[in-house]
């Protein structure tokens, strides 16, 4: 083992026991050597900043479960295409709600002899609707959307959102109760 080899498996062994000045030098090596790799991956300069500071907080937060210390560098570079993997999963969310918001406001459905009257509420009602879906969580928008407007099945939403099933069945249960406590 070479000594630059050896210094560096001291720093992760130094960092690994909680020693804050190491975990500092060890997330400047790690994000020197993953930014080339992250930004030829996005073309961003600012999504590739995002991702790396992900990736940093993923690492030192899970420092202490990496089992085989000479299999760091694999396991760090698998981090960031993690989240590289999730950022790309969430934007097309992002964008899939957004539009159907877009759509659901310019095609809202008008009755056969609707009042004036019912037609204000009912546009009030919209309104307030959308509103209430601007403030949830982008996670609870993408859950939503994919269960009622996309009439998906809680596990199909588990695999798209990288979640439980349980735990995407708690999230619309959750983003439910906030709309309505919203709606009130």
């Amino acid at each position: 083992m070479s000594q630059v080899e050896e210094n560096f498996q001291k720093l992760l062994s130094e960092a690994r026991s909680g020693d804050g000045a190491s975990m500092g030098q060890l997330a400047v090596i790690v994000r020197t050597r993953l930014h080339p790799f992250v930004l030829r991956t996005t073309l961003d300069y600012d999504l590739t900043d995002d991702i790396l500071q992900e990736t940093l907080l993923s690492m030192l937060g899970q420092l202490t479960s990496l089992r085989d210390c000479r299999k760091f560098w694999p396991w760090v570079f698998r981090i960031a295409w993690n989240k590289f993997q999730d950022c790309l999963r969430l934007r097309e969310l992002q964008s899939m709600v957004k539009a159907e918001l877009v759509r659901s406001r310019q095609c809202e459905p008008r009755s056969e002899g609707e009042s004036p009257v019912q037609a204000e509420i009912r546009a009030e009602v919209f309104g307030r609707l959308a509103e209430a879906l601007e403030r949830l969580s982008r996670r609870q928008k993408d859950v939503l959307r994919l269960r009622y407007y996309e009439q998906l099945s809680y596990a199909r939403i588990a695999a798209l959102t990288s979640i439980s099933p349980e735990k995407a069945r708690a999230q619309c249960h959750r983003a439910k109760k906030t709309l309505k406590k919203r709606m009130l």
